[in-house]
């Protein structure tokens, strides 16, 4: 069984593989990611993070190969060690890039640690073919036909013109196209909420994919089947079946969704209390170990003064929910699920809850879990995913550690130990993942495209092994911190200072989540673990030292996440002295995915030696090209390897020889 469940209800088939109307054309790498070799001072204390970025991203403009003026800083993120992540969106012609991020860390003065960069070279049309009310009536036409039902049952939303980069957004054709991104779904089914783009001209839809995530204010949790007081009220949303279940609808007018609030009825039962204390344990993991208040309404935190009662942010939640009418699915709902949505509501239009299935709210992992969907959600993961890609891996991934390390660091009294890390133990016997010993344990050549909850397994298994320390082969891999038995031997986090190994785990997975894009890949994920884990070394956070970086490492390198070959096609065997000739190496992670973003050096062997003669970045399709011009009469040989990363990668090209006449 799963909690998480990523339900494809507004969805088309996939759309043919088309050329984009302006490729790639430069050489110039659109995705890096580095840490700088020593903090680069602005010379004075600057302690606005946003405006120390700002100043990085345009003193460093040319050579990071970026116009400053395409970048508008969207979002700071705190870590620890007073570190910060400033994220920046790109713009072209004013449109905005769907999905692009240039990330700037820097220290607690101001200094800049590490930038990471997925952007795109769009040059094409800035005017869209068709108006936003004819490309509403198309996607609604176009959508109804492809699932089988009535035109009015399609609610399209928050329409509006982008640059879409088939590098940076999942699922659409290859390519680079100016499309219309709007919200949609199906009337009366709150699982629907999906983000589809058309093609601007309304000639084609390039993508349909689901939001939906399954499995210091005081929340607000309600208990949708149940009334405890006369005078309470159901919100506009919440609909009766025939069989009298209260279920969650969308409605005709509008893509709100219900909020819990202070006058809805069902709170105060023993489920609704029992979740509330799950979801305050969670809300103090995150404000505690990862100094985030999920409250916030850029996370999870809801504003609305009619439902609140008041203008501070609530954590929303239904227990006991129907996703829909009992006649289409299961009511309770089997499941647990994250999702956003619109609504008038909330202060700033954006609205996000959990709605818990049947005697979820006594599983504290799956409520951490689930809003972990809402902070990584801020953070990267804003764009839906198909369910069998590595992004969507990497969310249920993320999600399942937060969870359990939100568990594993909250003991209650007589608790029983969870040696495997099983999450939803307290829900079934068992649980229902394994992080421990996952189905999926690493990244290989044998890895294949399935369901994210299966494939989320070799990123639980590294977070298990960073925590816990442990052996994988012949690779020992030590603990960031203390363990769960360092006091006393019983599996359990009797005292905080007893696991300091979870709590840095967590934190090295936050930054780094931090710097992933809507389109992560496994490799990404561990470049970027990689880098934060340096990156939080330079500002001097308790516990990263250059030995719990480097045991990091072997733990990226034993789970598969690091594991790539690099391979040169044919050169011409013969040139001609003087001109110039083309060489291209392509890059791909042991799972055959392309590598974007890694830093190539193109070597020729010199009296025995290996001598570096260019640097390139890999791009979108993991290619690196050089151009060489060849002046003495001899034999050449070549290869192309990968910059090490603070000694992370080692691959290494086959050997390519021209000869000069």
């Amino acid at each position: 069984m799963s909690f998480v469940l990523i339900a494809g209800l507004v969805s088309t088939q996939p759309a043919n593989a088309i050329s984009g109307p302006n490729p790639t054309t430069s050489t110039a790498s659109l995705f890096e990611s580095e840490v700088v070799t020593s903090p680069e001072s602005l010379g004075r204390i600057e302690r606005d993070e946003v405006k120390a970025a700002l100043s990085h991203l345009i003193s460093n403009a040319a050579s990071w190969g970026v116009d400053s003026n395409q970048f508008q800083p969207s979002a700071a993120i705190d870590g620890v060690a007073g570190m910060s992540v400033v994220r920046f969106g790109q713009t072209i012609a004013g449109i905005e890039v769907a999905n692009s991020l240039l990330a700037v860390t820097v220290d607690k003065d101001g200094s800049l640690l590490s930038y990471t960069k997925s952007i795109s070279d769009y040059s094409g049309a800035s005017k869209a073919a068709i108006s936003e009310l004819q490309a509403t009536n198309i996607l609604k036409s176009m959508l109804a036909r492809n699932l089988g039902i009535t035109k009015d049952q399609v609610i399209v939303s928050e329409i509006e013109l982008v640059i879409v980069d088939s590098a940076l957004v999942d699922d659409v054709p290859s390519g680079k196209y100016l499309a219309w991104r709007a919200a949609t779904s199906v009337l009366n089914d709150a699982a629907s909420i999906s983000m589809t783009y058309l093609a601007h001209d309304g000639k084609q839809v390039l993508s349909s994919l689901p939001f939906v995530r399954h499995i210091s204010a005081d929340p607000f949790i309600c208990d949708l089947q149940v009334d405890m007081t006369q005078g309470y009220n159901f919100p506009t949303g919440v609909t009766s079946d025939i069989n009298g279940n209260r279920f969650v609808n969308v409605s005709s007018n509008s893509q709100g969704l219900p909020l819990c609030g202070v006058n809805t009825s069902g709170q105060g039962t023993t489920s609704t209390e029992v979740g509330k204390q799950n979801i305050i344990k969670a809300w103090d993991y995150f404000s505690s170990v990862l100094g985030q208040d999920i409250s916030e309404e850029k996370y999870l935190g809801n504003i609305s003064q009619s439902v609140n009662g008041d203008l501070s942010p609530r954590i929303s939640a239904f227990i006991n929910a129907c996703a829909s009418d009992g006649r289409y699915a299961p009511c309770p709902y089997g499941n647990a699920f994250w999702v956003p949505w619109s609504s008038n509501e909330c202060n700033s239009g954006a609205c996000s809850g959990i709605f818990l299935g049947k005697y979820f709210d006594n599983s504290d992992d799956v409520i951490a879990h689930e809003l972990a969907h809402g902070v990584t959600f801020s953070l990267a993961f804003s764009s839906p995913m198909t369910d069998t890609s590595e992004t969507a891996a990497l969310s249920e991934a993320i999600s399942d550690i937060f969870g359990e390390a939100m568990d594993q660091l909250n003991v209650f009294p007589g608790e029983a130990a969870d040696p495997t890390w099983a999450i939803a133990e307290d829900y079934q016997v068992g649980g229902i993942r394994n992080l421990r010993e996952p189905s999926v344990l690493k990244i290989d050549k044998n890895w294949i495209a399935k369901d994210s909850h299966d494939n989320s397994g070799p990123v639980n298994r590294l977070a298990f092994l960073l925590a816990n320390g442990g052996t994988v082969g012949k690779v020992k891999i030590a603990a960031l911190g203390s363990n769960a038995n360092s006091v006393t031997v019983n599996d359990l986090c009797d005292i905080s200072s007893e696991c300091l190994g979870t709590a840095r785990m967590s934190q090295l997975v936050f930054a780094a989540t931090s710097n992933l894009t809507a389109t992560a890949s496994y490799f990404e994920f561990g470049r970027a673990m990689n880098n934060a884990c340096f990156t939080l070394l330079k500002a001097k956070a308790a516990g990263f030292t250059t030995t719990s970086c480097k045991s990091v490492q072997s733990a990226l390198i034993a789970q598969g996440l690091t594991s790539s070959t690099i391979a040169i096609p044919k050169v011409p065997t013969k040139a001609k002295q003087g001109k110039s000739f083309s060489l291209s190496a392509t890059m791909k992670a042991v799972n055959g995915t392309k590598v974007s973003g890694q830093k190539m050096a193109l070597q020729v062997l010199y009296r025995g030696k290996w001598v570096t003669k260019q640097s390139r970045y890999t791009d979108a399709s993991g290619k690196a090209s050089f151009s060489i011009r060849l002046n003495s009469k001899r034999e050449y040989s070549f290869r192309v390897v990968t910059y090490s990363y603070s000694g992370l990668y080692t691959a290494k090209s086959n050997l390519v020889k021209t000869k000069v006449s």
